[in-house]
């Protein structure tokens, strides 16, 4: 694959992730009292599966952090084997290059699952809030055929 290619694949997702970002901005503004997640909350923040384009994505980022940082993550690596090598100090050391599932976790999510529709999302981020306008919604089958 050229580099134009890959630029064009980056360019697509890079657009996505606003779309996201701007999705849960909109969240965040109809439910200000309500959500609890803030830096530092990271209990969510674990090895996960991750498309190629982002892994792509992050590879990139991950090679523009300073050398003592990569070493840091890697040095992680050898004894993590549940939380995410890239949590560090309790925050993303790749935040602003986070996958989808990074940046909608914990957020109301549409998704079916063995025939049944459900609605997920995080209650310790939504504190008393049991339901969800359908606008608030990010359809997970949506976001993975984009992906």
């Amino acid at each position: 694959m050229n580099k134009s290619s890959i630029d064009t694949i980056l360019t697509n997702y890079r657009n996505l992730l606003n779309h996201v970002d701007e999705h849960i901005q909109k969240v965040e503004k109809q439910f200000p009292e309500q959500i609890a997640c803030k830096k530092g909350c990271d209990s969510c923040c674990k090895f996960l599966s991750l498309f190629p384009v982002e892994a792509l994505s992050i590879s990139q980022a991950f090679s523009r952090l300073p050398q003592d940082m990569q070493t840091r993550i890697f040095k992680k690596l050898e004894h993590q084997t549940t939380t995410c090598p890239l949590l560090i100090d309790n925050a993303c050391t790749l935040y602003s290059d986070r996958p989808v599932i990074c940046r909608t976790h914990g957020y109301p999510i549409f998704m079916e699952k063995d025939g049944e529709k459900y609605i997920d999302f995080c209650p310790k981020t939504f504190k008393q809030v049991s339901s969800f306008p359908k606008e608030t919604l990010l359809s997970v089958e949506q976001l993975n055929q984009t992906l």
